[in-house]
């Protein structure tokens, strides 16, 4: 069998198998959905019709008290004048319903149709009633209300509205269906569909129950959906859908159906037959070149196909395929070796540099321990001498208590350094950063000339941050010294005005923000990201060796915090931004930002 042949076959019992069971099921479909779709219509218009009367009713009813108080009406009735009563109710009326309904005090009715014995002895007794009245053959929705004056009943005026075709008309929009409105016996008074089929379906809807369930009607062969509720005491409501009308597109929908599936079925006969030629060819060709480009073993047999080309080229795609996965496999086992590789190589750069780092803390403690202790304890001892032979000058016991906190700040640093490759203590301790960025800028301004350099502060409120004031102090000196030494080095290069360092504290969200501005020469893009490196300086060998800004960023990660560096604000100099997390005075649990010669002395 050619490959022509099989395409075509296939075809041909595909569509007929797809499309005729596909047009029987969706032709039943229709048809129940349609038929559901009018029951559920009719279902919800009693519902419909009592919500719309209820809100009706309302407004008769409040229109009816406005006609029962229209300005001449109780002296037009006292008087007897018809004509001014009329004249004063349907000027209160304002165009509302239909007309007005006015009864004398002897009972007799100026205007409008007969609201009947019940309604005026309602009226009688004060009430506002509704209903809906027959009279001369036309039904009527009456709202009335009493005419009183001095206690006394003088008469009954109301608005009324016509239950005539109209009415009809606007159910029959609001329901999607075709209404009738029939009185007690069954007479039709208004209908929207033609007189004999309303005369038949009313006389039967007469003697149902008003329980507003739909049921079925068939007259001269059609068949019709019905729906009656009750109007008032005097009149009923009939809901009628016509599902025969409803169900006319059914025969066109067969008829689009059976078209498409035709001329789906020579289509696909056409391009079926255009296929064929143009595949079975090609189709031979591949077979070939896959042979060919394979190189032979064909081990692994596909499924026999009982169509030549078929059965030939799935042998070819077979072969080709097994070597292409050979190739995939070889080729995806090289690149998992390449990136274990990557992997290893980084881990390892990544070892190496830490170590080379502790390499260095390690030296740095050793050198610190052994040079540092000693003279700080001696030079504090000298200092307490000092402190107490100037305990009379505040300004001197002032900066010699800046500097015994100095001595012990340096003293904190190298326990800080020896810590660096042994456990810390977990203990979370805070500051308050306004005093200590106080301190910062008292202690770098004590000394220069203020036409040399000027130290602001500006601080939002007293934010407490969750770091060691020592530390934070060590920190802030550290990058307050640096940029008042770049200012000072390219002194020459400025202008007359002094220098200006700005120390700003701010709280954004649950953190406190510390940035450190100078307008010094900056920091050159090229070396930013080296800044932070250990042993890594542009100063001379005997102002610094690099590890300032190392140690700070260390001191602030610890603290979980983050320390970065840019250009200045527009521009000008360089900024350093300190983000530390922030805590709420109740939260610290104690004194906070306590400095360490305070705790001594406690």
């Amino acid at each position: 069998m050619s490959l022509q042949r099989a395409l075509l076959l296939f075809l041909t019992a595909a569509l007929l198998a797809g499309i005729v069971p596909a047009g029987v099921v969706i032709d039943r479909r229709l048809a129940r959905e349609v038929t559901a779709r009018a029951r559920d219509d009719l279902a919800q218009a009693p519902r419909l019709l009592a919500a719309r009367d209820m809100s009706i009713a309302e407004g008769m009813r409040m229109h009816a008290k406005e006609v029962a108080r229209a300005g001449g009406l109780v002296a037009a009735l006292r008087r007897g004048d018809r004509a001014a009563a009329v004249r004063a109710v349907e000027a209160a009326r304002a165009g509302f319903g239909d007309g007005v309904v006015l009864v004398a005090t002897d009972g007799r009715v100026w205007a409008g149709p007969h609201p009947g014995a019940v309604l005026l002895d309602a009226t009688r007794r004060g009430e506002n009633p509704i209903s809906v009245v027959s009279d001369s053959g036309t039904l009527h929705s009456i709202a009335l209300a009493p005419v009183v004056s001095g206690g006394r009943w003088l008469g009954a005026a109301g608005v009324t509205t016509s239950l005539g075709r109209p009415a009809a008309g606007m159910l029959s929009a609001l329901t999607r269906s075709d209404v009738l409105i029939t009185d007690s016996r069954g007479v039709v008074t208004a209908a929207t569909t033609p007189d004999p089929v309303a005369s038949v379906i009313a006389t039967q809807a007469a003697g149902w129950p008003h329980d507003g369930l739909v049921r079925e009607v068939e007259h001269d062969r059609r068949r019709y959906m019905v729906a009656a509720a009750p109007l008032g005491d005097v009149a009923m409501v009939v809901f009628v859908r016509d599902l025969t009308r409803d169900l006319d597109i059914l025969p066109a929908f067969r008829r689009v159906i059976a078209v498409s599936g035709l001329a789906a079925l020579l289509l696909s006969l056409v391009l079926g037959s255009l296929a064929g030629l143009r595949v079975t060819r090609p189709v031979r060709a591949l077979a070939d070149a896959a042979d060919r480009l394979a190189g032979g073993d064909g081990e692994a047999p596909l499924m026999p196909s009982s169509i030549r080309e078929i059965d030939r080229l799935s042998h070819a795609f077979d072969a080709m395929r097994r070597a292409l996965a050979a190739r995939i496999q070889e080729v995806t086992a090289a690149n998992r070796a390449i990136a274990d590789r990557q992997d290893r190589l980084a881990a390892a750069q990544a070892e190496l540099l830490q170590r080379e780092r502790l390499a260095v803390s390690a030296r740095l403690v050793a050198e610190l321990s052994h040079e540092i202790r000693n003279p700080i304890a001696n030079l504090r001892n000298c200092l307490e001498i000092v402190r107490r032979r100037v305990s009379e000058d505040p300004e001197g016991r002032e900066f010699t208590d800046l500097a015994i906190d100095e001595l012990l700040r340096m003293h904190e640093l190298a326990e800080q350094m020896l810590d660096l490759n042994r456990p810390r203590n977990p203990a979370i301790r805070y500051c308050h950063v306004a005093t200590i960025v106080r301190e910062v800028a008292a202690l770098v301004s004590a000394g220069l000339a203020s036409d040399a350099l000027a130290v602001r502060v500006h601080c939002e409120g007293d934010p407490v941050a969750a770091m060691a004031h020592d530390a934070l102090k060590q920190v802030l000196l550290n990058l307050v010294h640096n940029a008042r030494d770049a200012i000072v080095e390219h002194a020459t290069d400025r202008r007359a005005e002094p220098g200006h360092i700005t120390i700003s504290v701010r709280s954004e969200d649950e953190t406190v923000v510390i940035e450190v501005d100078d307008d010094g020469p900056g920091i050159r893009p090229e070396i930013l990201p080296q800044i932070f490196d250990p042993f890594f300086t542009t100063k001379g060998a005997v102002q610094g060796v690099g590890l300032g800004l190392f140690v700070a960023q260390g001191l602030v990660r610890s603290a979980g915090g983050r320390l970065s560096a840019g250009p200045g604000p527009a521009g000008r100099g360089t900024r350093f931004a300190l983000t530390l997390g922030a805590v709420a005075s109740g939260d610290t649990g104690g004194p906070v930002g306590q400095s360490d010669r305070e705790r001594v002395e406690a």
